[in-house]
């Protein structure tokens, strides 16, 4: 699939993956695992990666992000500039360019999901296509776990990159189980595999987070590398502000898109 030709939601999904996935946290205490011999539960790992990363306390001090960056699509000379605007409690917006795609956004005010695009014009997301980008769009939806997923799941251990790791398996409502790994020894996370619904069906994206760096009190990932359809895509995260002054109109649906929601 070339980025000029079909549906460009799949791809925007992804971007925004990327993004939404920089923090995953839980409500309870951060406590550190304790001394045992049998493997520890979904909740003590999440909970250990909240202490890791800075704690539910300055987590919970922010309430958006504006987030600048690039990607690269490894082996095609093709890099798209992105700007990522999030909020609580599930408002989004992206926005990516480049002379191979044009210009895209996508976007939530948290009940609509849409994309506009000079390729395909104005979209609404429906179906398992919006719930899946709704669900992704939850600011910082991991922090209350026990609302945004289901179930959740220790499934053992596994290496990555050479490196032990927890493996934990969330599931959230009517979508399809994500599989996070994280580090044994950090307690950071550094892959996600999940799949991403859109109109083209279901799609495999396996994640590599790392470059950990902290931003008001919270470490977060500043690359991912991303493998799906065929592709590497390289996402280097330029600048993360957080709490940063958005105007309140900044998430609402464009004019092409009210257009269509009033049909």
């Amino acid at each position: 699939m070339s980025l000029k030709t079909g549906r460009t939601a799949g791809f925007v999904l992804t971007i925004a993956a990327l993004f939404t996935e920089l923090a995953l946290v839980s409500v309870g205490r951060s406590l550190a695992l304790p001394v045992q011999n049998t493997p520890p539960r979904a909740e003590q790992i999440l909970d250990q990666y909240v202490e890791a990363i800075g704690g539910l306390a300055a987590l919970e001090k922010i309430n958006n992000r504006v987030i600048k960056g690039t990607m690269e699509i490894a082996g095609a000379g093709v890099k798209i500039s992105i700007t990522a605007f999030q909020a609580r409690p599930n408002k989004a917006c992206t926005v990516i360019d480049s002379p191979a795609t044009g210009r895209i956004e996508t976007g939530t005010n948290g009940e609509v999901a849409w994309q506009v695009s000079a390729l395909a014009g104005a979209q609404l997301m429906e179906g398992k296509e919006k719930a899946s980008f709704l669900h992704m769009n939850i600011f910082d939806r991991a922090v209350y776990w026990r609302r945004s997923f289901q179930k959740v799941e220790a499934a053992g251990e596994e290496e990555v990159s050479g490196r032990p790791c927890y493996k934990v398996v969330v599931t959230p409502k009517d979508l399809p189980p994500q599989t996070v790994f994280f580090d044994k020894e950090t307690h950071l996370v550094v892959r996600i595999a999940m799949t991403i619904e859109n109109q083209a069906g279901t799609i495999p994206s396996d994640s590599y987070l790392s470059d950990y760096k902290r931003v008001d009190g919270v470490l977060l990932p500043h690359k991912t590398v991303t493998r799906l359809m065929g592709q590497e895509r390289i996402t280097i995260m330029e600048s993360i502000e957080q709490n940063a002054q958005l105007p309140p109109e900044r998430f609402d649906p464009p004019t092409e898109i009210r257009a269509l929601i009033k049909k």
